[in-house]
C-alpha cells in the first residue's frame, strides 16, 4: 500500500514536472528595432493627404491645446502639381492672433506629419516650418460666416508669412499658470483681511 502511494506520489509529480516543461517555449523570436528606411534622394515626394489630413487633425486633438473657435479644418493636396491646402472655418469674433497662432500650429504640424511619411524631408521647429513646403506650394484659407479673412499661396522654397516660435501649447500653459499665480495672489490677501 505504502509504495502504491509512493509510486502515484512519484507519477505526480513526473506529471507535474513534465508539463512544466513541455509549457516553455522552444524558440523566441528576437525583438528588433524596426528597420527605418529613408527614401532615395532622388525619389518624388509622394504624400498621402488624406492619412495627412487624419493625422494632424488627430494630432491636435491629443495635445491640451484646444481651439474652440474652429467648425471646420481640411487638409488636402496634390503631388502632381506638389500643392497642400488647408481650409479652416471659424467663429465669429475670433481676434487675429488666435487665429494666426491656430496657422502657426497647424503649419508645423502639416510637416511633421508630412516627416512621418517621407524622412527626407525636415521637422519644424521653433525657428523653421519645415521643409516641406520647399518642395510643395502651400494655401491656407481660413473663413467665418463665408467671409474670406485669410487666403493665401505660398510658393515653394518661399517664407511663409506666420511665426514658427508661436506655440499654441506655450501659449496655454502661459495663460494656465498666470490665471494660477493671480489666484494664488488673490487669496493670499483674502486671508490676510
Amino acid at each position: 500500500m505504502k509504495s502504491m502511494k509512493n509510486l502515484m506520489i512519484f507519477g505526480v509529480t513526473a506529471l507535474v514536472a513534465l508539463s512544466v516543461t513541455a509549457c516553455k517555449p522552444t524558440y523566441e523570436a528576437p525583438v528588433d528595432d524596426p528597420v527605418m528606411t529613408t527614401a532615395p534622394a532622388d525619389a518624388p515626394y509622394e504624400m498621402d493627404f488624406d492619412q495627412l489630413n487624419d493625422d494632424v487633425i488627430d494630432s491636435f486633438s491629443k495635445t491640451h491645446v484646444v481651439f474652440p473657435f474652429v467648425k471646420s479644418m481640411e487638409i488636402s493636396g496634390d503631388n502632381d502639381t506638389k500643392n497642400i491646402e488647408v481650409d479652416i472655418d471659424i467663429q465669429e469674433g475670433v481676434a487675429d492672433y488666435a487665429v494666426q497662432v491656430l496657422l502657426s500650429d497647424v503649419t508645423k504640424k502639416i510637416d511633421n506629419n508630412a516627416y512621418i511619411q517621407d524622412f527626407r524631408i525636415k521637422q519644424a521647429d521653433d525657428t523653421q516650418f519645415g521643409s516641406v513646403y520647399d518642395i510643395y506650394s502651400y494655401t491656407y484659407k481660413v473663413t467665418c460666416g463665408g467671409e474670406a479673412l485669410y487666403d493665401e499661396t505660398i510658393q515653394p522654397g518661399t517664407e511663409i508669412p506666420l511665426d514658427p516660435s508661436v506655440d499654441g501649447n506655450k501659449i496655454m500653459e502661459s495663460v494656465a499658470n498666470e490665471q494660477a499665480d493671480e489666484e494664488s495672489t488673490e487669496a493670499g490677501t483674502a486671508s490676510l483681511n
